[in-house]
């Protein structure tokens, strides 16, 4: 039982949990080398975390090294860590970097780093230390940001859970995810890869864990981030995550609704002339795109506004030379690309995307069918913007 107001509970086994002092101290004593506490402690945050010292939040300038060591050295000394900082790295916890340093070392080390925390724990051994102390500190971090850890019946009840919705929903979930954790800050594969054999690596979670498992309310997440969002009632993450959800969704629904249209593959040919272009190709090429502003408002889409005013400012005579050279030869049906163009626009358009949503989307059905880099494609909507083929008139 967790005893609120105190740094030290029991845990499921019955035994007291290890404060971050007493966890840190053995750590350093098998790990340290040597180093100081301050140089020891952000050794340690980088192998448990992504988060940078200047992300922590916990020292306004960690550049002062005197204040920042000062910081260090009292964190060392509690129970548990800084409620800030541990806020900030909650989610972006890296335990299996630490497991891996942990089993570099040499198996005395091991047991000897083992054999201290036995106390806590009677089955540590040099075999499984490492990624007991990797739940350890992860449950450590949990605590100090303010998360209770479940009990072992809680944790049963959640995998039985997890597991139905893994079995009815998981694979369209993983899909979704095109394969990475969209978790707010996480990005990792939600695979691994053992020699020529790829597995999943993921759990699905309800985001709003008050309303049922509807495929609306459900989300494919890394483990890590899966089962601190399972301790975890914040508001502003639950918004956080339906977000996230509804960016998946509407890309899933596009690429369904793109793919079933189809794109003339003329366009690689297209796309290969505008990666081939030298700068001096460029000089008197440019353009001074003043209908853009017909069909971007500055002042309410700026940032696609700009990145579509300086590629039609650039290449958009150059693509337009390249689209009728190939279609004069046969490579390309530039009148079919034009009505293919147009009709994507319409269809996302009555999705009630954002601008900056379809061109995307756009961006994103060429990509898939010419497998070229991103901003090339880019370029080609852009051209298609001025072209009137993307984008209605803006009425006023």
């Amino acid at each position: 039982m967790v005893q609120r107001g105190t740094p030290w509970y029991k845990n499921e086994k019955g035994l007291f949990a290890v404060e971050f002092k007493t966890l840190f101290s053995v750590l350093k004593k098998h790990m340290g080398d040597g180093d100081d506490i301050p140089y020891f402690f952000r050794e340690l945050m980088a192998m448990i975390t992504t988060v940078t010292e200047e992300e922590w939040g916990t020292c306004k300038d960690p550049s002062n090294k005197v204040k920042a060591d000062n910081s260090i050295r009292t964190y060392v000394k509690r129970a548990t860590l800084p409620k800030k900082l541990a806020q900030a790295i909650v989610y972006r916890l890296t335990p299996e970097i630490l497991v891996k340093r942990i089993n570099e070392r040499k198996h005395t080390v091991r047991k000897l780093l083992a054999e201290d925390l036995q106390p806590y724990d009677a089955t540590m051994d040099a075999d499984n230390v490492a990624k007991n102390v990797a739940d350890i500190i992860v449950e450590i971090i949990q605590i100090s940001a303010g998360l209770a850890p479940k009990s072992d019946l809680e944790k049963q009840q959640q995998q039985q859970i997890e597991a139905d919705l893994s079995r009815r929903f998981g694979e369209f979930l993983l899909q979704e995810t095109d394969g990475y954790c969209p978790f707010p800050g996480c990005g990792r594969q939600l695979h691994i890869v053992n020699g020529n054999k790829t597995s999943p690596l993921y759990k699905v979670s309800l985001i709003d864990k008050s309303k049922t498992s509807s495929i609306d309310n459900l989300i494919a997440l890394c483990p890590n981030c899966y089962t601190t969002y399972q301790l975890d009632d914040s508001k502003q993450v639950c918004k956080e995550l339906k977000a996230a959800k509804r960016i998946l969704s509407i890309h899933k629904q596009s690429v369904q609704l793109l793919d079933n249209m189809a794109l003339e593959k003329g366009i690689i040919g297209v796309i290969g002339k505008i990666k081939d272009l030298k700068q001096k190709d460029l000089v008197g090429a440019s353009l001074d795109p003043k209908e853009i502003k017909q069909k971007l408002d500055p002042d309410k889409d700026l940032a696609i506004y700009g990145v579509v005013n300086y590629y039609v400012n650039t290449y958009f005579l150059k693509v337009k030379e390249i689209m009728m050279s190939l279609d004069k030869r046969g490579i390309i049906d530039y009148e079919e690309t034009q009505d293919q163009m147009k009709a994507f626009y319409r269809n996302l358009k009555k999705k009630k995307l954002t601008k900056v949503e379809i061109f995307n989307e756009i961006v994103d059905k060429i990509h898939r069918v010419s497998l070229q880099e991103n901003i090339y494609c880019q370029i080609v909507v852009a051209y298609f913007i001025q072209s009137c083929e993307v984008f209605d008139v803006i009425t006023k």
